[in-house]
């Protein structure tokens, strides 16, 4: 699985000019997860997360290279959650390791089920309104949560055990951005190209493609070597 490679590579060299913290994994804290969103009052958060107003980004990217995810990490730009006074900008990009898989109907049934693992992540006191169509995320943080020392180690473990615990994902990288960064335009083009490249998977595996030369996401398929090779086999007799 390496057609979403080219995505992890930019979105590497489009941060690379900005300075991150390396989170330690292992200090994550214990977190209660919901089994359900929680519904938090106006007067029980401390401050948001994803000013609507302003630009930001979320989105997953799997990859079977090892080189290229190579350890868990979590990292991040901005302040992190205690330091954190008033509303502010957020995003979050995840990085998924997983085994190679020969099967293509397989390796995107893969991709669907691990983005949807993500609305499953539910911490307690850290209320998340996610937007598929925007590719966004808009979180409430509660003032007993941060009272309680919530931070983004624990939140990145949170999120790195989960991934973990589902069918095939050997390791994860979670960065969290909360300062404004000039590169968030560049990475929303990068979402998008997450979007172009699963839609043109599936177009392919469900044979809706018969003619390149008028499908929309023949630009896609040219620019990603893996889906061209799958669209040939699929269309051998």
């Amino acid at each position: 699985m390496n057609v979403y490679d080219s995505v992890i590579k930019e979105t590497r060299e489009l941060l690379s000019s900005y300075q991150a913290r390396e989170l330690p994994v292992s200090k994550g804290k214990p977190w209660p997860l919901l089994k359900e969103n929680e519904f938090l009052l106006q007067r029980d958060v401390a401050y948001e997360l994803g000013i609507r107003t302003r630009p930001g980004v979320c989105y997953n990217a799997v990859t079977s290279d090892s080189e290229l995810l190579e350890q868990d990490r979590i990292l991040l730009y901005g302040r992190d959650l205690p330091e954190i006074k008033n509303d502010t900008v957020f995003s979050r990009i995840t990085f998924l390791h997983i085994d190679p898989i020969e099967d293509p109907n397989k390796a995107y049934q893969t991709v669907r089920r691990l983005d949807f693992t993500r609305f499953k992540i539910i911490p307690k006191g850290y209320m998340i309104l996610s937007s598929s169509m925007e590719n966004r995320e808009n979180i409430r943080v509660s003032k007993k949560a941060i009272q309680n020392g919530l931070d983004f180690t624990t939140i990145g473990k949170l999120f790195i055990d989960h991934y973990k615990k589902a069918a095939r994902v050997n390791r994860a990288e979670i960065i969290f951005i909360t300062e404004e960064l000039n590169a968030i335009g560049q990475l929303e083009k990068e979402a998008r190209k997450i979007e172009e490249i699963t839609d043109a998977f599936d177009h392919i595996l469900k044979g809706l493609v018969s003619d390149c030369d008028l499908c929309p996401l023949h630009p896609i398929c040219d620019e990603v070597d893996e889906l061209r090779q799958l669209h040939f086999l699929n269309r051998l007799p």
